[in-house]
């Protein structure tokens, strides 16, 4: 049986349902200190799992990803990689995070220096080894 999350921006004009949802990361690289000023906390999603409704404006981050924010209120709400066969969702975005746990930080190298990581999570120089994307019937990245 698998699990299903739901969510929705600030305003609730976007919603979703997710399936099968990997366990949450912190990601400190540069590119999430810039769209939010500090980390996120997010959750990967295979794409066929994800069901958006509402209109997302998919801003493009780099050549290899984009941000999906809600045209109404501007909640940062995705992230997607066109290399991976999940989408990033952040977690704040979330209705609950009933069985999801937070696995670990990953890009700590680029971390910004006016902050400690103290929970004792793993911490990953830049991505790691194994991915971030494990669910329990799925290893993906």
């Amino acid at each position: 049986m698998s699990a299903v999350h739901t969510g929705q921006c600030h305003c609730g004009s976007v919603s979703f349902t997710a399936n099968n949802l990997s366990d949450i990361w912190y990601c400190h690289c540069k590119q999430c200190q810039h769209l939010t000023g500090l980390y996120i906390a997010a959750a990967g999603v295979k794409r066929e799992d994800l069901n958006i409704k509402g209109d997302v404006n998919w801003l493009p981050i780099s050549e290899k990803s984009n941000s999906g924010h809600c045209k109404n209120c501007g909640s940062y709400m995705f992230w997607n990689a066109h290399d991976f066969d999940t989408i990033s969702i952040l977690a704040g975005n979330l209705d609950n995070t009933d069985g999801l746990d937070v696995k670990g930080h990953i890009f700590v190298a680029e971390k910004g220096d006016y902050y400690e990581i103290t929970d004792g999570l793993p911490q990953y120089e830049s991505y790691p080894p194994q991915g971030t994307r494990q669910t329990e019937d799925h290893k993906h990245n």
